[in-house]
């Protein structure tokens, strides 16, 4: 036991004060090594310390950041889902009115007779609101 923690501090010394070296080549190209060149002028570099720990504090905020979004996620379903049945509202009750009706009013406010084809045109619009919004299908 007492060899093996020897060796562990004696790896850790080594790698400890491994330095750097800094020299300038013959074509003037600065280099950086582990190694010191052979028969060239060299500084010794300290090395930098190693990267802080992470800070507990910022991992809680991602998590904050998440809620936040999750949240945003929620309300933006909330109101998609009410957008939803409203569309899915207004598919009824125009199929209901196209199949009851045959007049209509215009985007002026004028009342107009529709064509039979029009008509079926505008029922299968409005079965098709239905099937999009309401995630059942129309009644016949």
């Amino acid at each position: 036991m007492r060899i093996l923690l020897f060796t562990a501090m004696m790896i850790l010394a080594s790698t400890a004060s491994a330095g750097l070296y800094k020299w300038v080549d013959s074509e003037g190209n600065v280099n950086y090594s582990q190694k010191p060149p052979e028969n060239k002028s060299y500084k010794t570099i300290k090395a930098p310390p190693p990267a802080p720990k992470a800070d507990p504090s910022q991992t809680i905020k991602l998590d904050d950041d998440d809620s936040e979004v999750e949240k945003t996620i929620k309300a933006e379903t909330a109101k998609n889902q009410k957008l939803r049945e409203k569309n899915c509202e207004i598919g009824k009750n125009n199929l209901n009115s196209y199949q009851t009706f045959r007049r209509i009013r215009d985007k002026d406010g004028n009342v107009r007779t529709i064509s039979s084809k029009e008509r079926a045109e505008k029922i299968e619009s409005a079965k098709q609101l239905i099937r999009d919004f309401c995630g059942d299908s129309p009644s016949p």
